[in-house]
């Protein structure tokens, strides 16, 4: 007993001892290889509700929760190649029959675990494993407040943050343009075993013409592991075609804006195709290091025979009182309309916060 407790109390001394960098702390070094550990936590303690068309509430809460909690381990081999392994944590209710709430737990989960190598530098960067993929990180980074809201693809649901199989990304006349392009199974990280007869292709493309600017184009397509030999091995065959457009415009850490427009259309070989069609228009800004506000307003709506819409705004005011802990007062709603009627509202308002190393 004696031994393992000195070999976690020296662990837990190294950790923290060391200077911190971007991302976390470094833990152990040799030459040209060296180990980086890292991690971020989501937490919030908020009131939310939900009413039907007449008004009615369907659901009340008041509650505190862990949104999710990231922890990374990096290990470079050298500058060229590395690999990457994060576990997350998540949120998940368990539901009876009837569809009510029975349980709560916090499920532990692999985001990331990949192999990257530079093939020509920042040009040409291959990795290989379950990785990013190349739409939503990339909008978190300029977005800054993945704490309190994901981006407008992640809300609805048209891709997941992460999949499995091979990307290549890389920087070109010197950083002005950038792309990433990924083979992936489709499914995403939350459906590792649901494997199709054929992969999904997702491509972001993007320049940054001038300082501060950014535009970016993406397109995705495939069946996300639906399409199965023989079929219906992984429920209705469908389609999903994504297309979305993005610009920001910012300085530094003072403030950044920005707007998308997103078209995804699912095609079921049984069933009518949807598409729907989403825009979102966000922003940020720092009153100094340790104030700033942020806000962002969502529209989406399909072209069924209902013409299904909804509207979200959600904004906040944000404190830092040190590097790296962030606490937000903020207020979230969502209107859904059916046919241009009122078919209910969810609001939630509380405290969110972040805290990373």
């Amino acid at each position: 007993m004696k031994p393992t407790f000195k070999i976690i109390a020296a662990a837990a001394i190294l950790m923290f001892a060391i200077p911190a960098f971007a991302g976390g702390v470094t833990v152990a070094e040799k030459g040209d290889s060296k180990l980086k550990l890292g991690g971020r936590i989501y937490s919030d303690v908020t009131a939310f509700k939900s009413t039907d068309n007449t008004g009615a509430v369907t659901k009340k809460t008041t509650s505190g929760r862990i949104e999710r909690a990231y922890f990374t381990g990096k290990y470079y081999f050298n500058e060229e190649w590395m690999m990457r392994i994060t576990t997350d944590v998540t949120l998940t209710d368990a539901t009876n029959a009837a569809g009510n709430v029975v349980s709560k737990n916090n499920n532990i989960f692999l985001k990331y675990a990949y192999l990257e190598g530079k093939l020509a530098g920042d040009a040409a960067v291959l990795r290989v494993g379950q990785s990013h993929t190349p739409w939503i990180d990339h909008e978190e980074e300029l977005w800054e407040h993945r704490y309190f809201s994901k981006v407008l693809i992640d809300t609805n649901g048209y891709s997941a943050s992460s999949d499995l199989g091979i990307g290549l990304k890389g920087k070109l006349a010197d950083g002005m343009a950038n792309y990433w392009v990924t083979y992936t199974s489709g499914a995403g990280y939350s459906h590792p075993g649901r494997v199709g007869s054929t992969m999904d292709i997702d491509a972001r493309f993007g320049v940054d013409p001038v300082e501060g600017l950014t535009l970016d184009v993406q397109y995705r397509n495939g069946y996300k592991g639906t399409k199965t030999s023989p079929a219906g091995g992984n429920g209705v065959e469908t389609k999903h075609t994504l297309y979305q457009v993005m610009a920001t415009y910012g300085v530094g850490e003072d403030f950044r804006v920005g707007a998308n427009y997103a078209n995804n259309k699912q095609a079921p070989t049984a069933g009518v195709s949807v598409t729907e069609k989403a825009y979102s228009v966000w922003g940020w800004y720092n009153f100094d290091e340790h104030f700033g506000a942020f806000g962002r307003y969502e529209n989406t709506k399909d072209d069924n025979t209902a013409v299904a819409k909804k509207n979200r705004f959600a904004a906040g005011l944000e404190y830092s009182p040190v590097k790296h802990v962030t606490l937000a007062l903020a207020y979230d709603e969502t209107k859904h309309t059916l046919g241009g009627i009122n078919n209910g509202k969810d609001t939630r308002y509380g405290l969110w916060t972040r805290v990373k190393f």
